[in-house]
């Protein structure tokens, strides 16, 4: 389709789980002990885990408990799988294993942290339920509920819904609220107001958010957390849709400058789909289409996004610089081989 981080050594990794214990749109490292038990956790241990921004009494959802009892209890109250919206996103292994196993409201899993993947009920009101459930064991179809929360007639019940709005920028920004490294993230907006979020971690990438742009945007990795833009800065958003705090310190607010990349970080040469003749040259600061028919127009490169190295999008597909002589197609992760 979605943090703070991978493996950080050291003080940064006390530093990190307290900034989530207060609401930071990051996730944990990746190396975080999970849970290895499918039983609901002691008391004790429900006391330390995150809870829904909207609590709904009536679902009896709990944090900890079994994603699968979770689910037979939704489904036992009316609640259907959402199978409209946005389409499972099948190219994440995880997302295409839990789909195959029978969890068809799942949508998306983020590939950091607590690997949360967030599932989508809907109900005759035309309410969404959505859970946010994380890996409880090393089997990736076991899993416990982390959050959850309900939209009404698509509005999300927290204190700041999001909204379309006329975007703060056109091109790439990046930002970090702990400052830390591989905690830095980035936002590329469109002209067409098309936006990407994307986690910087030391060893990949992974895509937080990516659709039309709204202020705050909710991250789609199953969190529940935000981004808030206001007064050319951009704010962390708990669950509950409160600025969040502590990123920095225990009262400090999470809140980062958006950073202009001081020059085009997009790299000049060929990107191709993958699959198909089309291709796109990017060259000095402008760049044009070509396939088998000819060479379009030259554009400026300010309508293109960089997401990484080699991997760029344009407001509608991906397009990559391949590894040399290796067959394959662009994706939202970058140059996936086919065997």
């Amino acid at each position: 389709m979605k943090l703070c981080g991978y493996t950080i050594a050291g003080t940064l990794v006390t530093i990190l789980v307290g900034a989530i214990a207060n609401g930071c749109t990051s996730f944990a490292t990746s190396n975080v002990q999970q849970s290895k038990s499918l039983n609901p956790p002691t008391t004790t241990n429900q006391a330390q885990l995150p809870h829904t921004s909207n609590p709904v009494s009536k679902l009896n959802l709990q944090a900890g408990m079994p994603y699968q009892k979770a689910r037979e209890q939704v489904l036992q109250q009316g609640w259907q799988p959402n199978l409209q919206g946005d389409a499972p996103n099948l190219q994440d292994s995880s997302v295409k294993e839990l789909y195959d196993f029978g969890y068809t409201e799942v949508k998306d899993c983020s590939g950091t942290g607590v690997g949360a993947c967030r599932f989508e009920f809907t109900n005759q009101a035309g309410e969404l339920l959505w859970i946010s459930a994380t890996i409880a064991d090393r089997s990736n179809t076991e899993r416990v509920v982390w959050h959850w929360s309900i939209e009404k007639n698509g509005n999300q019940q927290t204190s700041q819904s999001s909204r379309p709005e006329k975007p703060p920028f056109i091109g790439t920004r990046s930002f970090n609220f702990l400052g830390g490294s591989g905690t830095g993230q980035s936002i590329a907006i469109a002209p067409d107001g098309t936006t990407i979020v994307t986690l910087h971690g030391k060893f990949q990438s992974s895509i937080q958010y990516q659709g039309k742009f709204s202020n705050p945007i909710i991250l789609q990795d199953g969190s529940g957390f935000g981004l808030l833009f206001k007064d050319g800065k951009v704010y962390s958003l708990a669950a509950n849709g409160q600025i969040a705090k502590g990123c920095k310190g225990d009262a400090t607010v999470c809140e980062s400058a958006l950073i202009a990349a001081t020059s085009a970080p997009i790299k000049p040469g060929f990107y191709v789909l993958g699959g198909t003749d089309q291709g796109l040259e990017v060259k000095g600061e402008q760049y044009r289409y070509y396939d088998e028919a000819g060479e379009q127009e030259w554009r400026p490169i300010s309508e293109l996004n960089y997401i990484q190295e080699n991997l760029i999008f344009d407001g509608k597909n991906y397009w990559c610089i391949p590894p040399r002589s290796e067959a394959g197609v662009c994706t939202e992760n970058g140059w996936m081989p086919v065997r």
